[in-house]
């Protein structure tokens, strides 16, 4: 399996310009099929369940009533920066194998899935 590319760690700044979302104060992005909702940084799980659930009801007209429970800190890595036409890319899983706080270049995410 080929290796990703890792770049620098994308800056919280970075990360909330490609996001589009911003619901109590957290810039969030949704993956494009919509399993996945994240922010940059460890969020505080009651505040990220708030708005994901926030940001749910504006969109999509009803909340899914996430809790605090449904909410992960994990680490992630930059396969495509941010200065790339199509916008920066991220993963949390390098190989398969969970990106960490010792990965080089990871950076603190907060994670919901759906």
């Amino acid at each position: 399996m080929p290796e990703t590319t890792q770049h620098p760690s994308l800056t919280a700044e970075e990360f909330a310009a490609g996001c589009g979302y911003t619901y109590g104060g957290v810039p969030l992005c949704e993956e494009e099929r919509a399993e996945w909702v994240f922010a940059y940084g460890h969020v505080d799980p009651d505040t990220f369940a708030a708005a994901v659930n926030a940001m749910d009801l504006d969109l999509a007209g009803e909340a899914l009533g996430y809790e605090a429970a449904a909410v992960e800190h994990r680490w992630a890595i930059t396969t495509i920066p941010a200065s790339s036409p199509e916008g920066w890319w991220i993963t949390w899983a390098d190989d398969g194998a969970a990106v960490t706080a010792e990965t080089p270049g990871a950076f603190p995410i907060t994670v919901v899935s759906r």
